[in-house]
């Protein structure tokens, strides 16, 4: 029982200074991670609070593993604590996963003191996502957006559009087409294959002139834009 006993307390005793630094330097690097997730953001639904929380994961990782240290009976502890809790929330952009790793290593790493890697693994991948989003690597010379229009209740609505979208679009594709307002009015759904030169204000504009001055609506690869 002595030896149980023994082997529960193997952890070395902290120092006010070594959990000031541990967090502290994971709250610096996380903040310089979630700006750079901040710079390089092309979506549509931005979200401030996956910014709060990449700060706050890589903060909570360095807590956890300066309790766990070099004590494998609380790391056990930690894992059956941890594992009741659930993560329901969808990730909807893949580069997401990438930063929640991100700060994971980070907090991981400053947690441990290996104080160099942390700051070497923020610089090195910071830079890396800031150069592949300046050159839009991965990217094809086409984009693709989402127009929304209401109309007038007719029976020919198909082709209305055709020639302004043939202007502005290389490709486009009626998708769906549903009444509002009581049946008085559609509303039509394309997809638009658009070239870097696109201008949605120009489109818009064309567009109003032709729908009564109803609702058009383009959603693009990082912002909306409403009339």
């Amino acid at each position: 029982m002595n030896d149980i006993s023994n082997f529960s307390h193997l952890g070395n005793v902290l120092t006010v200074s070594q959990i000031s630094v541990c967090l502290g330097l994971s709250f610096l690097l996380s903040l310089v991670v979630a700006k750079t997730y901040q710079i390089t953001y092309r979506g549509v639904s931005f979200s401030p609070a996956f910014m709060h929380t990449l700060v706050i994961c890589a903060m909570v990782i360095g807590a956890v593993m300066l309790i766990i240290g070099s004590n494998i009976a609380r790391a056990f502890s930690l894992v059956g604590a941890l594992s009741i809790i659930r993560f329901r929330n969808a990730v909807k952009d893949p580069r997401d996963v990438a930063y929640i790793f991100l700060v994971m290593g980070i907090g991981m790493a400053c947690g441990t003191g290996f104080y160099n890697i942390a700051i070497a693994l923020t610089v090195i991948t910071c830079f890396a996502a800031i150069f592949l989003s300046f050159v839009r690597f991965g990217e094809h010379g086409l984009t693709e957006k989402i127009l929304r229009i209401q109309i007038p209740l007719t029976s020919n609505f198909e082709h209305i559009f055709d020639d302004t979208l043939k202007n502005h679009a290389e490709s486009f594709t009626l998708v769906s087409a549903e009444t509002t307002k009581m049946g008085t009015e559609l509303e039509l759904t394309f997809t638009l294959k658009v070239p870097k030169r696109f201008s949605a204000e120009k489109l818009m504009e064309e567009l109003s002139k032709l729908n009564e001055n109803l609702k058009v609506q383009i959603v693009g690869s990082n912002h909306v834009l409403d009339l």
